[in-house]
């Protein structure tokens, strides 16, 4: 058999309209949201629902950004992100005063 040609990059995510694949839920979530909403609402300026030029405006927006923040951010800055927002720093809070305890690293050779 002859070999063929194999993508070098077979395991990089692919790009969709500037934007990797598992960036989509981040945009699609709030365009949906922002279309259906005013469609739930009833919410109407003269004949056009409002969810039409704001879901359309909200996915123009999200694409920029997401497109921009590609460009300018490593791989997963977002999920990171907002993974660190909701966990906080309350795993890792400063010991209150009786909890220092003097363990076995912590020597003291002139006492």
């Amino acid at each position: 058999m002859k070999p063929r040609p194999i993508r070098p990059n077979v395991y990089h995510e692919i790009k969709r309209c500037g934007v990797y694949q598992g960036d989509w839920k981040y945009i699609l979530i709030p365009t949906a949201a922002l279309y259906i909403l005013p469609f739930v609402f009833g919410w109407w300026i003269y004949y056009i629902p409002l969810g039409v030029p704001l879901g359309a405006v909200t996915f123009v927006f999200t694409l920029s950004l997401f497109t921009f923040l590609r460009a300018s951010k490593p791989k997963c800055w977002l999920y990171h992100r907002l993974d660190a927002g909701t966990d906080g720093w309350s795993k890792y809070r400063r010991p209150v005063a009786d909890e220092y305890e003097r363990d076995g690293w912590v020597t003291n050779d002139s006492a």
